[in-house]
């Protein structure tokens, strides 16, 4: 079984509940180990389930906070992509990755993007009837930036569109995804797959970094003060 990694984050449609509290308990989550990158955060301008403004300052203070545990970032971005590159130029890509997630538009909106050095994850669009925009971008990302995901229980690829999505699933945007690349079955289509593999591990399979390090040594640091405090002096002779 492949060791399952976490992210954590506060999405744009919670953004609005975004504060110090929230802030502090994040910390804490990405504190854990396991947890490989903070996400999904980011713009939601199609929902707008959270005030722009606050979707903004959630943003850009998710940002901080991933840059300073040494953690690459998961973006959800929806209608808001030049905002979203905006804010990102302006408060600096994180050195640990950035990965824009399911990516559904054209090669004109993801070409800064890629130019940045972002990865970009395809999922279920990849392989609906209308998304030959979108083919054609997946087509021209370099292979060394390139994931698959299922995004879900949504976006479920054809031949299952309208069922609920699940990871088995990712095999049909993985054969898709080959396919508008041109690699033929055989030795050519399992390179890519590989490669796909390799940069998945690379992006969210790492060791823990030197804030996660630090962040646990504290914590059992103060959980031994904690319990060394309750437990009261044995007696003499005892």
């Amino acid at each position: 079984m492949p060791r399952v990694r976490i992210a954590t984050g506060c999405h744009p449609h919670n953004a609005k509940h975004y504060d110090d509290a929230l802030e502090a308990v994040l910390r804490e989550r990405l504190a854990d180990p396991r947890t490989a990158a903070v996400g999904e955060i980011g713009l939601d301008f199609h929902y707008d389930f959270s005030p722009r403004d606050d979707q903004r300052s959630a943003f850009r203070r998710q940002l901080r906070v991933a840059k300073e545990c040494g953690l690459p970032v998961i973006l959800h971005v929806r209608e808001a992509h030049d905002e979203a590159l905006a804010i990102m130029r302006d408060e600096g890509f994180p050195e640990a990755g950035t990965l824009l997630h399911c990516f559904n538009l054209d090669w004109d909106v993801l070409e800064p993007w890629v130019e940045a050095g972002c990865y970009v994850a395809f999922g279920g669009p990849l392989t609906f009837k209308k998304s030959d925009d979108t083919r054609e971008a997946a087509a021209r990302v370099p292979a060394d930036r390139l994931l698959t995901e299922t995004d879900a229980p949504y976006m479920t690829p054809e031949p299952l569109r309208g069922t609920v999505c699940g990871p088995e699933h990712v095999i049909f945007t993985a054969e898709r995804l080959a396919e508008v690349r041109g690699c033929a079955p055989g030795e050519e289509r399992a390179a890519l797959l590989r490669r796909l593999l390799e940069n998945a591990r690379s992006l969210l399979d790492r060791e823990p970094t030197a804030w996660q390090q630090q962040a646990a040594r504290q914590f059992y640091a103060d959980a031994f003060a904690t319990l060394d405090g309750a437990v009261p002096a044995a007696a003499d002779g005892q």
